[in-house]
């Protein structure tokens, strides 16, 4: 009764009002689609429950979707009629025309997926899987309504980045399925050592998968309509290849490992055949990035000192060799940007928020010439990608991108949901850049846009997830939401939670995060490895100085305490109420076990610091119980972290040089993990060992 009483209530709501929506957000509240669709309509009757759905008929169908989840298991009807879900390809005019567009209708007992094409069909599935979700875990039917939908941007991509880690060929089956369950169209993998090269196999780390697996995982990939794409970094970025001594040769400058030589035949040897394997790896995707980023200095080499070439001439020589090479191979090539505006002068205007708009148009009035002369060195078979993590919207990064527009050459937006952050994400999962971003490249339709995830810090890819969820949304359908909205959703989505949490306890896990970095040092961060270390001093006999000195510490890790509680706490609360994804609430208990390690440590000391002399020796026990519980707390974390995760590289395994001190490469181990707390640990140790 009580159910019935519920969907009359929610019935009666749409009626009246149209799509009803929390926060005037949420079409068909309290389901929580996503992406929203781009029309919602209620229609007149009573919907359907998702039990009375027996069976699945195919109308004119030319191939069939993969169907997974709840439906999937529906047996083939020949017939319609109630109960029955029609999928059907027609090409009548009321379809969207974008073939990843669809129409989907609930009535009493029936179900029907419009679309012109049989992706428009598998989008339309996803949809009503998501209903269905709902439906089913909300204990009420699907209203009666009408969905019209497609995307507002054609190439939704995102990337994954094994550049200091492998996960287990199973997560990105898992994550593939997720991904095409958020309307996201293209993967970007960038290998670096981790594919098993063939042509060139002194490249590929030991422990690196082969090309015949990650075939496999793009086959299944494309069956669900995600085209999976290779990055192949080169020029800069170059020390997986150039480590290696019989690669020396091919350096720009003898003395680093990070930029090729673009002057040297045997550079292209190297990289060509790297993009055989690659495009090998990934026979489905249309796309192979290039790369071509950061390079820093450029020209060092006997052969480009020769030449006479400046450094821009000598990075679009390159980029030229390797876009018709890519080309040649049926492959649309694609090149971070920055460098063309780094070597204009104009790199800092499109990023720099700060920058005053003065300066920003007299930089351009006076370095656009320098562009414009060179157009005709830009291939204009590249798709240039426009990368800006943190402030799309600044006038130089627009100005930037109209410039591309202006000398008609593709360009493609890159947001990021993670950066160099230890651990996690921050800034609400890089909410407002990755939502601007999304709003920037629609409005200037641009030929895609990208959402980043770099493993500089090498956090588990399961902390993205948040952020991957809003950029899965707002790049299909734009819409100014706030990021309370986005997170209630995903909160829905990806846990089951529809009471109004928003996850709360991942933002105050973001806001714990600065102080962990950084409790046990003096100076420094931990967003890169460090190449000496200033860690706190400890307590001497002294009237309690050491106390005095880190007052201000000691206070935030109080405060620091107190949010470890009610994370937890809060945590728990989740965990008890999620209907799925409940790894992802391990990974988040034991990320907070972690961070709470040094404040714990702090406080001990500081008890120890202020006792009387008396009663000094038993928090001197208690010092020790705290961090002898240290390896058990690591243990912990890695026994999740580990559940998808491969911990370290093999002993064979050649660390980079000239990586610009990535945290993730400190150590073959996973003692990068803890630098701080091992180091602050050893220091503990023998002060302990003097009392």
């Amino acid at each position: 009764m009580k159910i019935v009483f519920r969907y009359i209530l929610l019935w009666i709501m749409l009626s009246a009002t149209g799509p009803v929506c929390a926060e005037n957000t949420y079409p068909l509240y309290p389901f929580r689609l996503w992406p929203m669709p781009q029309q919602v309509s209620a229609v007149a009757g009573p919907g359907t429950r998702i039990d009375q759905l027996k069976a699945i008929h195919w109308r004119n169908v030319q191939q069939q979707p993969v169907l997974t989840g709840m439906f999937s298991h529906l047996p083939v009807s020949q017939e319609t009629g109630p109960g029955v879900i029609v999928f059907e390809q027609s090409a009548e005019a009321a379809l969207p025309e974008q073939e990843e567009g669809y129409v989907l209708e609930v009535g009493r007992d029936s179900v029907k997926v419009k679309a012109r094409k049989e992706v428009g069909l598998f989008y339309g599935y996803q949809t009503l899987l998501q209903l269905g979700e709902d439906a089913r875990d909300l204990g009420i039917p699907i209203p009666a309504c009408r969905i019209v939908d497609y995307p507002d941007l054609a190439v939704r991509a995102l990337h994954l980045d094994l550049k200091h880690h492998l996960d287990g060929m199973h997560y990105y089956y898992q994550l593939i399925d997720r991904l095409a369950g958020w309307k996201i169209n293209h993967l970007i993998v960038e290998f670096e050592d981790k594919l098993r090269y063939r042509k060139a196999p002194l490249v590929g780390a030991s422990h690196a998968v082969a090309i015949e697996e990650f075939a496999m995982l793009s086959r299944y990939a494309k069956e669900r309509h995600i085209e999976i794409s290779p990055l192949v970094q080169g020029l800069g970025h170059a020390s997986f290849i150039l480590k290696h001594k019989a690669y020396e040769s091919l350096r720009d400058n003898p003395r680093s490992e990070w930029v090729f030589d673009p002057l040297h035949p045997d550079t292209y040897k190297v990289q060509f055949a790297l993009y055989d394997d690659a495009i090998a790896a990934t026979p489905y995707g249309r796309f192979l990035h290039v790369g071509g980023d950061e390079v820093g200095e450029l020209g060092a080499s006997s052969r480009a000192k020769a030449s006479g070439m400046n450094a821009f001439e000598l990075q679009m020589h390159w980029l030229n060799e390797v876009c018709n090479y890519v080309v040649s191979k049926g492959r649309i090539p694609v090149f971070w940007d920055d460098m063309v505006f780094d070597l204009a002068g104009l790199y800092k205007s499109t990023y720099d928020k700060d920058m005053p708009a003065g300066l920003v148009d007299s930089l351009w009035r006076a370095n656009l010439p320098l562009l414009d002369s060179n157009v005709h060195l830009f291939p204009d078979s590249c798709v240039y990608m426009r990368w800006n993590y943190d402030t799309p919207e600044v006038e130089g990064n627009i100005n930037a991108i109209n410039w591309y527009r202006k000398n008609k050459l593709p360009v493609m937006a890159s947001t990021a949901v993670q950066t160099f952050w230890p651990m996690m994400p921050r800034r609400q999962s890089n909410f407002e850049p990755i939502r601007n971003f999304c709003r920037i490249a629609i409005a200037q339709k641009l030929t895609g846009i990208l959402c980043a995830a770099w493993d500089d810090s090498s956090p588990h890819y399961e902390t993205f997830m948040r952020g991957i969820h809003t950029f899965g949304g707002l790049s299909w359908h734009y819409q100014e939401l706030t990021v309370t909205a986005v997170h209630q959703n995903y909160a829905a989505r990806f846990y089951g939670h529809y009471n109004g949490e928003s996850g709360n306890f991942q933002d105050k896990l973001e806001e714990a995060m600065p102080f962990w970095e950084t409790a046990l040092l003096n100076k420094g961060t931990r967003n890169n490895a460090p190449r000496s270390m200033d860690l706190v001093t400890l307590p001497v006999e002294s009237n309690r100085e050491w106390s005095k000195k880190y007052a201000e510490k000691l206070q935030k890790a109080r405060v620091a305490v107190v949010n470890y509680k009610q994370i937890k706490t809060a945590i728990g609360k989740a965990t008890g109420s999620a209907r799925r994804n409940l790894y992802a609430l391990q990974l988040w208990q034991a990320i907070n076990e972690l961070q709470i390690y040094p404040a714990s440590l702090l406080l001990a000391l500081e008890r120890y610091d202020v006792a009387p002399a008396g009663e000094k020796k038993k928090y001197i026990t208690e010092i020790g119980t705290i961090m002898q519980h240290f390896p058990t707390l690591r243990e912990q974390f890695e026994a999740v972290f580990g559940k998808t995760r491969m911990l370290g590289n093999p002993v064979d395994y050649l660390e980079d040089k000239n990586v610009p001190n990535h945290l993730a490469a400190a150590t073959a181990n996973s003692d990068w993990m803890y630098i701080y707390e091992l180091a602050f640990n050893e220091k503990v140790k023998k002060w302990l060992a003097d009392k």
